[in-house]
């Protein structure tokens, strides 16, 4: 997946505009659409930073051949990964059940929104 792409997917996955993007980021709104059309293909790293910090990703990720974070890049780059896990290490068994339940259940409810989308 190139830069392009990977930005226009992780700036959706977010549920964010391209304004929002720049907004978050210290771009303009000019520019993310350049980068998503891929009319802009090289960008200083500091614009590159900025993407991945308001895109909860990494610049390995942005930059790379990677098509998905791993699990460790999503917790060094996502605040609210980080809040979750802290908070999942705390509690006992029946209550990381019912967690991971919630997530399910959230993660179907996502399914069944794209798929009535498509």
């Amino acid at each position: 997946m190139a830069l392009a792409e990977k930005i226009r997917v992780k700036r959706e996955e977010k549920g964010m505009t391209q304004a929002q993007l720049a907004k978050k980021s210290g771009l303009t709104q000019a520019t993310i659409s350049r980068i998503e059309s891929g009319e802009l293909k090289q960008l200083k790293s500091d614009a590159i930073k900025a993407l991945a910090q308001a895109l909860g990703v990494t610049t390995d990720f942005l930059v790379g051949d990677l098509k998905h974070m791993t699990f460790d890049d999503t917790l060094r780059a996502d605040d609210s990964a980080q809040f979750i896990f802290r908070g999942y290490e705390k509690l006992p068994e029946d209550k990381r059940k019912q967690l991971r339940d919630y997530v399910e259940f959230l993660v179907g409810q996502q399914k069944s929104k794209k798929s009535k989308e498509e």
